[in-house]
């Protein structure tokens, strides 16, 4: 009798070390999980290994170990099932979870939205929709809704609240995303964009995110070519110091078609049609960003070049800038004989 009680407990003690041992060898993989507050979107390429797989999960903060996730996916055969996709990782997602989602896959297809530098939040909308991600409508209520739960700036003559404040890039999701979705990693990408750096600059010069993305976004409207953004932001920033009208036809177009009509020629009549974004008839920036800027257009809206420029014109090659209005006028006799010669 004591020899079958004994092996019992033998037995019992054995399952227990077996146990702790399976525990031991899970725990590293489980402490491998990144802590991370908001979810993460991660696009796995179409034959992605597992190393690729596990690089792309340690830059984004999903992971914090490259080595144990890898040997944790090869003992379950992972590392032979991982499927392509837009995946969003969501906080305190366990290792298993995420082994699950990899052999799982993504449902639908792959859809590529391309947003351009400089466009407005309802040229986007009717990108979205062209894409059969929703209606145009659906998108800027979700651009509302993301506003309401995340920003609290004076809106007061603005015609879509969240203007400016999407970033124009590249972006991979799939045909069951949602224009909440999109808001959300459009918005975040901008939030990445404005880094601490940018937010201390902004504090130099005593200016509001609000006020650096306007300024940046006529930038982006204004500027002929990447070489010529700062000197732009330049001329705005001379005129603001005097308290001069700005007088940029970009904003005369975005306050004619409320941001979402756009002409082709501005004709003195425009220039004499009052609206809050008309820099002919008011002083000071416009009340909000009149189209979505890139990164170079936020470095030059927070690093203007010093000059004693005031005006400019477009030539050839890009803008003619002056000091004076008497050279002002001369630039702008020169571009009328280009014109004339076209």
């Amino acid at each position: 009798m004591m020899g079958v009680a004994f092996m019992k407990k033998l037995l019992s003690i054995l399952l227990l070390l077996v146990l702790l041992g399976g525990l031991i060898l899970m725990l590293p993989g489980y402490l491998s999980v990144a802590s991370f507050d908001e979810p993460v979107e991660i696009v796995v390429p179409n034959g992605a290994s597992l190393h690729q797989v596990a690089e792309l999960l340690h830059q984004e903060g999903v992971i914090k170990s490259k080595a144990w996730f890898k040997h944790l996916a090869k003992a379950e055969n992972v590392d032979r099932s991982i499927k392509p996709g837009n995946y969003i990782f969501s906080p305190n997602i366990t290792i298993s979870q995420i082994f699950e989602l990899l052999k799982k896959g993504t449902p639908g297809k792959p859809v590529i939205l391309t947003v351009p530098e400089g466009y407005t939040l309802f040229q986007i909308a009717q990108r979205v929709e062209s894409l059969n991600l929703g209606t145009a409508e659906e998108f800027l209520a979700a651009t509302e809704k993301y506003y309401e739960e995340n920003y609290d700036f004076q809106t007061d003559n603005l015609y879509f609240n969240l203007e400016g404040y999407l970033y124009p890039d590249t972006y991979h999701f799939n045909n069951t995303s949602t224009p909440e979705d999109i808001v959300w990693r459009m918005a975040k990408t901008m939030e990445d964009i404005f880094t601490q750096e940018f937010k201390s600059r902004a504090d130099e010069l005593n200016l509001t995110l609000h006020e650096v993305l306007t300024i940046a976004s006529i930038i982006e409207r204004e500027a002929y070519h990447d070489e010529e953004r700062p000197t732009v932001s330049g001329v705005i920033y001379n005129r603001l110091k005097i308290n001069m009208l700005l007088q940029i036809d970009a904003t005369v177009i975005y306050g004619l078609g409320e941001g979402k009509e756009h002409i082709n020629r501005v004709l003195y009549a425009h220039l004499e049609t009052p609206n809050p974004f008309n820099t002919y008839k008011n002083t000071g920036i416009p009340p909000g960003p009149i189209a979505a800027p890139g990164k170079a257009s936020i470095h030059a809206a927070l690093y203007p070049e010093e000059h004693d420029y005031l005006y400019y014109v477009l030539g050839e090659n890009g803008h003619v800038f002056g000091k004076t209005y008497q050279e002002h006028l001369r630039n702008v006799e020169s571009y009328q004989k280009i014109i004339n010669r076209q």
